[in-house]
């Protein structure tokens, strides 16, 4: 799979969703950290996409500090949170109970590499 290897943080997601996200994420062959907060203290690393919780305050930051697509995720789905998070620049949003082809779905559009367009001769 052509996310294998890439780097995913999960910052301020409170326990069972952040070991049923981790759990998924590893079984894919991504490296995974945690963060308790959403605070910039992962900037040492860089990430290739970031999972947090519906938090707007801590979503602009986290979206200002890691530079990479970042997901909302929920305990249950919410139309406002989910529109709320879109307008402020998350690139998708997921709610519990994450079904493994959603969370395939939103690794693959947000981090495999773009092949690069051929040019006619």
């Amino acid at each position: 799979m052509p996310v294998q290897g890439k780097r995913v943080l999960l910052a301020g997601i409170e326990h069972p969703l952040v070991d049923s996200l981790a759990q998924h994420l590893s079984d894919r062959g991504l490296e995974v950290h945690e963060s308790e907060t959403l605070s910039a203290a992962n900037q040492t690393l860089s990430f290739d996409i970031a999972f947090c919780e519906t938090d707007p305050t801590g979503l602009m930051a986290l979206l200002q500090s890691v530079h990479c697509p970042v997901v909302v995720v929920s305990r249950v789905p919410n139309t406002r949170e989910w529109l709320d998070a879109m307008d402020a620049g998350a690139a998708d949003y997921c709610a519990a109970p994450f079904e493994r082809e959603q969370l395939d779905w939103i690794l693959e559009s947000n981090i495999v590499e773009r092949q690069p367009a051929l040019t006619a001769a």
